[in-house]
C-alpha cells in the first residue's frame, strides 16, 4: 500500500481519508506513520509494532529511535537497518515499526490537550488492525504528559483496561512504577550494571533491570511481543497507537 492519496498532510486532524500510511508535517519535521481511521473516532497513529520471530528493532541506534520513522520489512531482510522505502509501503502484516519519539507529541493531544493517549494491544495474527478489536487478545489504554531528558514517560496515568486482561508491562513496569529512560545498544539509560538492550538481541526499550512486557524481546527470551512479565504472556503480534 502506498501513501494514501500520495500527498503530505499538515496535521492528523486534516486527514479525512481511509486507514493507511500517511506523510504528515509536524513541528519536528515531516514523518511517516500508519493512521487508523476506524477505531474510536479515527486519527490513531501507529507508534510501535512488532511481529514474532522477525528480529524486532534490533540494532536500532538511539539517535534513530528518537529522530526517524523506522520501518522494517521481512525477517532478515533489513535487521539492523532503518529502512526508508521509496516504493510502495508494506502492509502491517509485513513490517515492524518504531516511530521516532520526537514525533509522538506533535502527532497527539487530540483526546486530551497536552497529553499523549496510548492504546496498545496484542493479537495472534500479524498486522491485526487497531479497529479489529474482536481479534485483540489484550488491549489497554493509558496516557502520559511529556518526555524527560532521557525519553522516560512523565505524568503517567491509567485510563482503561479495555479487555479486562490486566495492565501491560510497558505501562505498569516501564512507565508507571519508575520513569525509565530509553535504552538502546549504543546508549545506556537503564538501572542495570550492564546495558539491558544488549542482553535482548540489541533491541531498544525502556529498560529497568531489566524488563517486563518488552514488545521486542529476543536474546534469552522468545523473539516475540510480551504483554507483561517475561514468561508465557507473549504473542504473535503487538502494536502501540497514539492520539
Amino acid at each position: 500500500m502506498g501513501l494514501v492519496h500520495g500527498k503530505v498532510y499538515n496535521s492528523v486532524s486534516e486527514i479525512t481519508g481511509p486507514t493507511g500510511w500517511y506523510s504528515i508535517r509536524t513541528s519536528e519535521g515531516p514523518c511517516l506513520t500508519y493512521v487508523d481511521q476506524d477505531y474510536d473516532g479515527g486519527g490513531w497513529c501507529l507508534a510501535l509494532a512488532n511481529r514474532s520471530n522477525t528480529g524486532g528493532m534490533n540494532l536500532l541506534r538511539y539517535n534513530d529511535a528518537i529522530n526517524l520513522c523506522n520501518v522494517r520489512t521481512e525477517p532478515s531482510s533489513n535487521q539492523g537497518s532503518n529502512t526508508r522505502l521509496a516504493g510502495p509501503l508494506p502492509t502491517l502484516a509485513n513490517c515492524n515499526f518504531w516511530l521516532g519519539l520526537k514525533y509522538w507529541f506533535p502527532l497527539t493531544g487530540r483526546v486530551t490537550s497536552g497529553q499523549c493517549t496510548i492504546v496498545q494491544f496484542v493479537s495472534g495474527t500479524n498486522g491485526t488492525a487497531l479497529s479489529a478489536t474482536g481479534s485483540h487478545t489484550k488491549r489497554y489504554r493509558w496516557k502520559f504528559d511529556s518526555w524527560n531528558g532521557e525519553y522516560a514517560f512523565v505524568g503517567r496515568g491509567a485510563i482503561s483496561d479495555e479487555t479486562g486482561t490486566g495492565e501491560p508491562g510497558l505501562y505498569a513496569y516501564h512507565a508507571a512504577s519508575t520513569a525509565r529512560g530509553l535504552t538502546t545498544w549504543d546508549v545506556d539509560n537503564d538501572e542495570n550494571g550492564g546495558n539491558c538492550a544488549t542482553y535482548y538481541n540489541n533491541n531498544p526499550f525502556w529498560y529497568g533491570s531489566c524488563w517486563s512486557g518488552n514488545y521486542f524481546a529476543g536474546g534469552g527470551y522468545l523473539d516475540r511481543p510480551y504483554w507483561n512479565s517475561s514468561g508465557s504472556d507473549n504473542h504473535q503480534y503487538g502494536a502501540v497507537y497514539i492520539k
